[in-house]
């Protein structure tokens, strides 16, 4: 799996690298262009959404072959659901879908893919330091993944409205997941790897930005990718492992699903109270996305380290964004100017 690995990796580099120097083109052709209008998209100018075409198509291409090496099932039903959710999210992208709409298909995907792939559903409980592991029941186990699954295409979607975001948590992920995932995972994260690490570059200079293509695929990617590693026989990756993965932008999310319904608004209603938001207006860029990536990658390098220990660094994490987002909104309430 190493030489396939370095194949997918190479292959993902160069797809990224072709798709970031002719990413005009492409959203042109493709009709996968974000146009700034001035309230909540402040870009510069229209950029195209084709970030996502690099990583889904490298994550595609690394399970089709992984399949044709091994004769193993899984990294196809990965691959077409990667595939599928990326186009989900490009025809938003193009065509703007309603909300209620496009979670219905996503969930329809992901359903049909969970079906057909039993290792991709949650079935157990598994925690750091407890003994008992609950069995849950196949209606309530397939539920509950598609609950979390779609919750973290919620969390991805919301947390991508500043450039580096997303294709950050995606490099941090690759790595926490290289050192749990079994070795039929490993070309879907090199590819899906390298692809990021190109596109990352190209995203933060503006260039290209991911599109929900892209936030829709990689949720798709590293969920199921997430849930297959945690479900290898006597594996210490543990749910505690899985949920810090994702904490810090789910967090978030959750926080303002929960204000924008106390407000009497929809909770998919779209403004400007994100994480990164905050951190932008307070610290600006790119010096916030520096700091959101820390809060990510400290806890989950650190659960790595010392296995065992993902609660406890879960509970710190929620602290940690509880205190960022109190002292942000102190700061901003003293009339203390942003740095």
């Amino acid at each position: 799996m190493v030489t396939l690995s370095l194949l997918t990796a190479t292959v993902g580099v160069l797809l990224a690298v072709f798709v970031g120097l002719n990413a005009m083109k492409i959203g042109v052709a493709l009709g996968l262009l974000d146009h700034p209008d001035g309230a909540r998209k402040i870009h510069a100018r229209i950029t195209p959404l084709v970030g996502g075409l690099a990583v889904a198509g490298a994550a595609v291409f690394a399970a089709m072959l992984t399949a044709m090496a091994t004769g193993e099932m899984r990294p196809i039903g990965l691959g077409v659901a990667v595939a599928l959710m990326f186009g989900i999210g490009a025809i938003d992208d193009r065509k703007h879908v309603p909300p209620s709409l496009r979670l219905g298909a996503a969930m329809l995907a992901l359903g049909v893919v969970i079906a057909v792939i039993p290792d991709f559903a949650v079935m157990t409980l598994r925690f750091s330091g407890i003994a008992a592991t609950s069995v849950l029941p196949m209606v309530a186990g397939v539920g509950f993944t598609l609950l979390c699954l779609v919750g973290l295409l919620n969390a991805i979607n919301m947390a991508d409205g500043k450039n580096g975001i997303v294709i950050g948590f995606g490099i941090v992920w690759t790595i926490v997941l290289a050192f749990h995932a079994p070795p039929l995972l490993w070309p879907l994260l090199a590819g899906a790897g390298g692809a990021l690490a190109v596109t990352w570059g190209f995203n933060l200079r503006g260039k290209l930005f991911l599109g929900d293509g892209g936030s829709y695929s990689l949720s798709a990617l590293y969920g199921l990718a997430a849930i297959m590693a945690y479900n290898v026989p006597g594996a210490t990756f543990s749910a505690d492992d899985v949920a810090l993965l994702f904490a810090i932008p789910v967090f978030d999310t959750v926080r303002l699903m929960a204000v924008r319904t106390a407000g009497g608004r929809s909770p998919l209603e779209g403004d400007r109270d994100h994480l990164h938001h905050h951190l932008y207006n307070r610290i600006g860029w790119p010096l916030g996305l520096w700091v959101y990536l820390a809060m990510i990658a400290v806890p989950n390098f650190g659960a790595l380290i010392w296995p065992g220990t993902g609660l406890a660094w879960l509970a710190a994490s929620l602290v940690l964004y509880v205190a960022i987002m109190a002292g942000m909104r102190i700061t901003a309430a003293s009339g203390r100017p942003a740095e």
